[in-house]
């Protein structure tokens, strides 16, 4: 068996045991169901952090688990802004409680590092998943919990938080370029939070070209930090 990585709900347990054994590395992608107005897809939280895990995972090794699709403070209870539809929310004591509980989890099944990517930005969201991190951390002395978002460790020329904005719609063209429709964007008139849900640069000259760059940047540094997180605790 000569697997360095895979899918941890689409291998068999020796499978599963062979790889752990190398390379002891979960990947949690953690995304969301949200609107992301009428040019990408609902799901794009969650496609953008299991293809970021996946690209990762190749090149450092370890198992990629099934991404969660929960999260709180979604764009439909966003201040001034009115898109009700399209959203699943949860409240932040439940992302909370799933997150706390599924890094026990996977502590108790001997992953030594863990990389949480969260696709989702909104906060407290995210902070609420840092906090997790952080408080397993300081419980845990011999694993480790990365949280993070693509954008914490991509410079600002590259990436920025956004929300379908140039820089998501970038990486999802690059990802899943059918589920894209640019041409659904307004031709005329400046996109907005309040009548487009996009916050950020104009997604409208956004290519699959500079989504590859933002992806290999990701990966290039996500790689390295995990580099480093396997010589201190595997």
């Amino acid at each position: 068996m000569d697997l360095h990585w895979g899918f941890y709900d689409k291998l068999r347990p020796a499978q599963i045991e062979a790889i752990q054994k190398e390379n002891p590395i979960a990947y949690l992608p953690w995304g969301a169901i949200e609107y992301h107005g009428n040019h990408n897809p609902t799901g794009l939280d969650t496609h953008k952090a299991q293809h970021l895990c996946i690209d990762v995972a190749s090149k450092v090794g370890g198992l990629v688990l099934p991404p969660v699709s929960l999260a709180a403070n979604l764009i439909k209870s966003y201040p001034g802004v009115n898109f009700p539809k399209h959203s699943i929310e949860f409240s932040e004591k439940v992302i909370k409680q799933i997150c706390e509980e599924y890094l026990e989890q996977l502590a108790s099944q001997h992953f030594k590092i863990i990389m949480l990517l969260s696709g989702h930005a909104g906060e407290p969201h995210l902070q609420i998943l840092r906090d997790v991190a952080n408080t397993y951390n300081k419980k845990h002395s011999n694993s480790y919990c990365w949280a993070l978002a693509e954008f914490d460790i991509l410079p600002d020329a590259l990436l920025v938080a956004n929300h379908s904005a140039f820089g998501e719609t970038s990486l999802q063209l690059y990802y899943e370029p059918q589920t894209v429709n640019l041409e659904s964007l307004p031709k005329n008139r400046e996109i907005t939070l309040e009548t487009d849900a996009v916050s950020g640069d104009d997604p409208r000259p956004a290519t699959s070209l500079k989504g590859k760059k933002i992806a290999t940047a990701f990966v290039k540094k996500a790689s390295e930090k995990l580099k480093e997180l396997k010589k201190k605790y595997c």
